[in-house]
């Protein structure tokens, strides 16, 4: 079998992406996927998902590679099932939490630190989150965890521009914020994000930046679209997520993995022609 995708990584986005909206894997997503590592290339997931969230989509697209998790925070081998690098929040990071939960009482707490997701406060949203992702959710314990990846606050998107408004007139003790859904509003660690992540990952699997392609479909992902010298999106992204990337590619119920990854051949096959 020839190898036109030697030495190419494509990394995607999951939620929106890979999957739609309501969990469904387009087949024409896996075909291709598994067709791209079988003539060569690496191909792994960025997500915001835990590692528990993200497992059952690794095992189902079967990646080749290690996976970003926590919208940066980490770099799982699901092969090894073992972390490979990850930056935690700062120590100060339960004083943000307690003033949420303050003045904030009915939003969802989920603290991510290496495998497991602790709920510090549940609501709805987080009782959700955890059934549509096929995670268990621990009782956080009486001090937060060290070492954590990030912290996802859930609630109404109403309310989370609410609660948005508060952190950021908060002193920053070393953290980024981002929306990754309009119910989800995160913590990262400072300078953290998927685009980050996978200039680390590409280092550790040996690959040149130039030979490094992403996917994906929301305003967590625009660091990782901005970093990566082939970057695509679903054609329902919003404007500001279409105009970060260089291709805008069919809908996601389409496969339009699928579409990048047939793109990719395109263009591998007329370089070695």
């Amino acid at each position: 079998m020839t190898q036109p995708y030697r030495n190419l990584l494509l990394i995607s986005d999951i939620d929106g992406t890979f999957i739609t909206g309501q969990g469904h894997i387009p087949e024409r997503n896996l075909t291709a996927a598994r067709d791209f590592m079988a003539r060569g290339g690496l191909f792994a997931f960025a997500t915001g998902r835990s590692v528990a969230g993200t497992a059952r989509y690794a095992r189902a697209a079967g990646v080749n590679a290690p996976c970003i998790v926590c919208n940066g925070g980490g770099i799982y081998d699901f092969a090894e099932d073992k972390m490979l690098w990850h930056r935690p929040m700062p120590a100060s990071y339960g004083e943000v939490i307690d003033l949420v939960k303050e003045h904030f009482p009915d939003v969802g707490i989920e603290i991510y630190a290496g495998s497991a997701v602790y709920c510090a406060n549940k609501n709805d949203y987080t009782a959700q989150h955890a059934a549509s992702q096929g995670f268990s959710p621990e009782n956080c314990p009486d001090r937060y965890p060290e070492g954590a990846s990030k912290v996802l606050f859930s609630a109404s998107h109403e309310r989370l521009l609410e609660l948005a408004a508060f952190v950021d007139s908060l002193e920053n003790g070393g953290w980024e914020s981002v929306f990754s859904s309009p119910v989800y509003y995160e913590l990262l660690p400072q300078g953290i994000s998927k685009g980050l992540a996978i200039g680390i990952l590409a280092d550790l699997l040996g690959i040149e930046k130039e030979n490094v392609a992403c996917i994906g479909d929301y305003y967590n992902d625009l660091e990782m679209l901005a970093s990566c010298p082939v970057s695509a999106v679903p054609a329902e992204s919003a404007e500001e997520v279409r105009t970060a990337a260089k291709i805008t590619l069919g809908p996601c119920e389409n496969g339009a993995v699928a579409d990048l990854i047939e793109y990719l051949g395109r263009k591998r096959t007329a370089r070695i022609g």
